[in-house]
């Protein structure tokens, strides 16, 4: 099977082909990113680091045990200089699902700087991708009876792209000539196997035995064979581990097999605020109402010689605008932790302890951290201490958000008229300004992709919809990690804020109108289904694909609000005037160079995409027994290449 990959010029039709992400029920359908996002914006905030490669590495000969799993600091996206040479891989804590540890290496069809090797690569065959390669280590002086293994950890798309039977990820040792040698590889996922499912991590041991590999500058590298077109076809690396005295037998004969002297976290701390919210404004924030009630935790225990107490914390903090300390909540002990997997690995805690006092007067930044009191219980070497501490940051701003800012991939309505809605819930009366829309990369840039932006009050139905606009053109933007804002405007660019009632629901979302699908970021390493909506007619289900749409709803009472920085788009040039607009009756059309535009066609369409009128280009339109309402014209010359293009409105 051939999957289209991250080339976005979706039809109904080429949508209907990802069936690995697609939801029957619904219409809704899931794509790869073109572009990674979180690397475009650090290489923008971080100009010094003209690309991922230039990490200056040291050329030390490291000795065993050689350990990593990537569970470094908040905002680390590098892996780390004491263990790798090179920068091509994303080391993230979102792109995988249940991990060994906090954090993983994800290889995919993206170059070093966050965009893809090429677009114009073909799709039906794996392309050299990402390299990871490991800095030298010294085997001198040993041989196969010291028992030296690789081990990793691997899986297969994880919450990203799933890889097809044509990708490949590979291990290579260098031999003593120099040489890189093919040890291990596996094949993407068959054809066979549901869309549905989620592949498990998976380890691989491989024994460095051989005389060509037991010497001082060994190296040891993984590669992956991709789509090179995109965010595509992931794999992720985690708990790599090269040492001497192991067995690859799995029996009780052999219990250090997959053994490993660590307890660990597999995931960042659950947010420290209400209804799953991972942002919300300030001025809504009442810190007797606000917090979440519950906390959940995930542990793994991979010492299968040790049983010990497990004993955690969490701790909440301001630190931005100011410095204090929130709650320190203690975590009921596991007495006697046992290897897992086991009931214990996960915790759903309700919080006992009370929040310190917090009354914001501007943005604010939270963070919350969870730690092992006591690790020496299960680990006593340092390597693993990396992963005993796990952190996430909180914004209380002026908008509300569900996501965690990162998108895994990408959601768009599959048909024309489909609307997705996503509910919030007001603390405080207040005035929706706008929406900030999650705007992934994406290739194609024609002018015809347009949506219908909503808003809805209480409930979802044509009777509670307070605003529309109309045929609205959303375009990719740096800045904000591709946020785009929309303003609450009518068509003459007035303000138009929509009044909120303390305690009230409201919902904001958008229409599938004309032309091209319109993709919108898609976090799936949080999920919050159950509150987003898919309108099909005038029927509302909830949504059935696990994740957060990344919309966030900006409020303010003040006309004056601020929004994050982001880049002006660039306006679209056309020599094409209508007048008058808006107009009764009669529809004047003026284009320069007339007379070499005969064979230009006009098109026009309704604002959920329903082409109403088509025609060769005329002066002049009679418009009188129209609909009420917005339309878009469309010009389009003999190659069929959108020339002009503008709204207009018929009273």
């Amino acid at each position: 099977m051939t999957i289209l990959k991250a080339f976005f010029k979706l039809s109904v039709s080429s949508l209907l082909v990802l069936w690995g992400y697609s939801s029957n029920a619904q219409s809704l359908i899931q794509v790869p990113l073109e572009h990674n996002l979180v690397i475009v914006k650090y290489l923008e905030d971080h100009p010094v680091r003209a690309s991922r490669n230039n990490q200056v590495c040291p050329d030390d000969t490291l000795g065993l045990p050689f350990f990593d799993d990537f569970a470094g600091p908040i905002g680390s996206i590098y892996p780390s200089c004491s263990n790798w040479q090179d920068n091509h891989v994303f080391v993230n804590q979102d792109m995988a699902h249940n991990p060994p540890s906090v954090g993983v290496a994800t290889f995919d069809g993206l170059s070093s700087d966050g965009s893809p090797y090429n677009i114009n690569a073909s799709t039906s065959i794996g392309s050299a991708a990402d390299t990871l390669t490991s800095q030298y280590l010294d085997l001198s002086g040993m041989t196969a009876s010291n028992a030296i293994y690789l081990s990793f950890f691997y899986q297969k798309q994880g919450l990203g792209d799933r890889p097809e039977e044509q990708d490949s990820f590979i291990l290579e040792f260098k031999d003593t000539s120099n040489a890189w040698v093919a040890v291990w590889a596996q094949s993407g996922v068959d054809d066979s196997v549901s869309s549905q499912t989620i592949l498990p991590f998976e380890q691989q041991y491989i024994a460095i035995d051989s005389a060509y590999y037991l010497y001082n500058g060994f190296q040891f590298r993984f590669r992956n064979l991709a789509s090179i077109t995109g965010s595509n076809d992931h794999w992720h690396l985690d708990y790599v581990m090269l040492d001497d005295n192991r067995t690859n037998n799995a029996d009780t004969l052999h219990p250090t097999y997959g053994s490993y002297a660590d307890v660990a976290f597999t995931h960042r701390p659950s947010t420290p605020l209400k209804d799953n919210l991972t942002a919300m404004p300030w001025t809504h924030f009442n810190d007797t109402s606000c917090w979440a009630s519950e906390l959940t935790i995930q542990n793994y225990n991979r010492n299968h010689s040790q049983v010990a107490t497990l004993d955690r914390r969490c701790v909440v903090d301001e630190i931005l605008p100011n410095t204090s300390s929130l709650l320190i909540e203690g975590i009921p002990a596991v007495g006697a932790y046992t290897p897992s997997p086991n009931v214990d690995d996960s915790l759903t805690h309700t919080i006992v302890g009370t929040y310190n006092a917090l009354i914001p007067t501007e943005k604010t930044r939270l963070e919350t951290t969870y730690t092992i009191l006591n690790p020496a219980g299960f680990q006593s070497n340092p390597i693993f201490e990396a992963n005993d501490t796990v952190r996430t940051r909180t914004v209380l701003d002026n908008y509300f958000a569900y996501d965690d800012g990162t998108a895994e991939t990408r959601i768009v309505a599959q048909s024309l008229g489909t609307k997705i809605a996503v509910e919030f819930k007001a603390e405080k009366a207040d005035k929706l300004r706008g929406i900030y829309f999650h705007m992934p990369y994406f290739i194609d840039d024609s002018q015809s992709d347009l949506i219908n932006i909503k808003v809805w009050v209480d409930s979802l139905s044509n009777d509670t919809e307070v605003f529309s606009r109309d045929l609205h053109k959303l375009r990719y933007r740096y800045g904000f990690n591709g946020f785009y804002f929309v303003d609450l405007v009518d068509f003459l660019g007035d303000a138009v804020p929509v009044d909120l009632a303390a305690g009230q629901t409201f919902y904001v979302g958008w229409q599938q109108s004309f032309g091209e699908e319109v993709p919108v970021g898609f976090d799936r390493s949080t999920d919050n289904k159950e509150k987003t909506w898919v309108g099909v007619g005038t029927n509302w289900s909830q949504s059935t694909i696990s994740g957060s749409v990344m919309i966030r709803p900006l409020v303010s009472v003040d006309s004056n609000f601020s929004t994050i920085a982001i880049d002006e788009v660039e306006s679209i040039q056309t020599e094409l005037t209508i007048y008058p607009n808006p107009t009764k009756d009669v529809l004047n059309l003026e284009l320069s160079a007339y007379e070499a535009v005969d064979a230009y066609q006009l098109y026009i369409h309704n604002a959920v995409g329903q082409e109403v009128y088509s025609s060769n280009f005329e002066k002049q339109l009679s418009v009188g027994t129209w609909n009420t309402g917005l339309y878009i014209l469309t010009l389009r010359n003999e190659q069929g290449t959108i020339i002009a293009q503008q709204k207009i409105i018929k009273h």
